[in-house]
């Protein structure tokens, strides 16, 4: 029933007089009769679209296409890949989801042959590559030989034509695309790839972190959403999505990355560009990304970059070799410079955090428990710095009816969540709570107080519960 009322409704719409036509619709068709046919199929299927009603716009949409001309406009090639996706996800039968491929396939190509750059986009081919290289990614079958090495191929196209600006799906199918072509190749094949695994994940960083500074600066202007579903401006939806890309790119990194490979790869690359300062910086980065910062060759980076371009990088790289030196108070000033300096960066959660465990180590614990509540701010479920804000409040000193003793009931609740978020962390955290354990009031201690065991108790503002040893 709804569907013939839509149906009336258009025809209704449809019932021009001929003066209709006295503006240029040629682009709908080379007759008068073609350009009406095309315009009521094309609000015929966009109707039904509105509806969310697939089912019956993607037949309409078939007969748009049969009909108007192949340069319309295009949302028709848009629209198209939206349909047969939703016919994909639904269809049981094989050989007709090999068609429907093979269409959707087609449909990218046709878009990009007729619409390679658009007033939006000037690069709008190596935009669209990045779609059809999503959904060939993820409708071909692991059977297929090389189709993780032609989806990498066809991500690399769209990357290298949009950069920063190119859509989320592009930025995580690159990198997830990349790794899996690495792991299939063999020889010096294989060495390239791993150089590019560790290379590639830095540009790709500061590609996301770009473009998601943009649209937090409101400077997406009029671009377009990553959905590729038609022209809004970008939106907190967007900054999702590309957050989420930067979280599959970085388990991708963690799963790949380790000093004892990742280090001789850098070396060759330096050795390499001797004089390439870029990629010293980079490095240095990957280096610090993954604490490889036991070699001589880190000691050199490290110097190097901040000879020529003082940075929160090459501050933090020297603060961390101090402190491996036991030059703790030299250390903190550098690393505290790195965090100032890194007030919006991807690394910052670093910086504050081993900023923070310096102080500590220096029993500046007040100023460490600041810093683990920044690190905490940015992530919560930094297990790392609940175990420094345990450290440092456990450090502190409190007046109250049990000598300071306290702090440890608050430190104890801080180094439980450190386990509670990073389970990895449980044998540290149990080891501090045992310790903490040992410095809590006696039972007469609490009962002299007047209080007792179980209840709330204030400390620094926070709730916490009084227990005993």
């Amino acid at each position: 029933m709804k569907r013939i009322t839509s149906l009336l409704t258009l025809a209704f719409l449809f019932s021009f007089s001929a003066t209709s036509f006295a503006q240029d619709n040629s682009k709908y068709g080379e007759t008068e009769e073609q350009q009406r046919e095309c315009m009521e199929d094309l609000s015929v299927y966009k109707s039904f679209k509105k509806q969310k009603n697939y089912d019956d716009a993607y037949p309409a949409w078939q007969e748009a296409c049969a009909v108007c001309p192949p340069k319309v406009t295009e949302g028709l090639y848009i629209d198209g890949a939206l349909f047969m996706k939703a016919e994909l996800k639904k269809e049981a039968d094989e050989a007709r989801k090999a068609v429907l491929f093979d269409s959707l396939m087609a449909n990218y190509d046709k878009r990009m042959e007729l619409y390679p750059t658009t007033s939006k986009r000037p690069n709008n081919k190596a935009y669209v590559m990045g779609f059809k290289a999503d959904d060939y990614n993820r409708y071909v079958g692991e059977d297929v030989a090389d189709a993780k090495r032609i989806a990498f191929e066809m991500f690399k196209e769209s990357l290298d034509g949009m950069k920063e600006n190119a859509a989320s799906a592009t930025f995580s199918g690159y990198y997830i695309s990349l790794f899996y072509t690495w792991k299939a190749a063999e020889g010096e094949e294989q060495e390239m790839y791993n150089a590019m695994l560790y290379e590639d994940y830095l540009m790709l960083q500061d590609y996301i972190d770009t473009k998601i500074k943009s649209e937090k600066a409101g400077l997406a202007g009029e671009s377009e959403g990553d959905d590729d579903e038609g022209a809004e401006p970008l939106t907190n939806k967007t900054i999702d999505r590309l957050e989420k890309a930067l979280n599959n790119i970085d388990k991708v990194f963690v799963t790949i990355a380790d000093c004892e490979s990742m280090v001789p790869v850098l070396q060759k690359k330096v050795e390499k560009n001797p004089e390439d300062f870029e990629v010293k910086k980079k490095a240095l980065r990957l280096m610090n990304k993954k604490a490889c910062d036991d070699s001589p060759f880190y000691l050199e980076m490290a110097r190097a970059v901040d000879a020529q371009e003082p940075s929160a990088s090459s501050k933090y790289s020297i603060g961390l070799m101090l402190a491996k030196e036991g030059k703790y108070s030299e250390s903190l000033k550098y690393l505290e410079e790195a965090a100032e300096m890194c007030t919006d960066c991807s690394d910052q959660e670093i910086y504050l955090l081993k900023a923070g465990q310096v102080a500590s180590v220096l029993k500046q614990s007040g100023k460490a428990r600041s810093y683990a509540s920044k690190v905490l701010k940015i992530n919560p479920k930094s297990g790392e710095a609940y175990l420094l804000h345990g450290d440092a409040i456990s450090g502190m000193s409190v007046s109250d009816e049990f000598g300071g003793r306290s702090v440890y009931w608050l430190a104890t609740d801080y180094y439980n969540r450190a386990k509670n978020v990073d389970s990895s962390l449980a044998d540290r955290a149990n080891k501090k709570i045992g310790n903490a354990k040992k410095q809590y009031p006696t039972v007469e201690d609490v009962f002299t107080a007047g209080l007792k065991k179980g209840a709330s108790y204030t400390v620094f503002g926070e709730s916490t519960t009084i227990r005993t040893r």
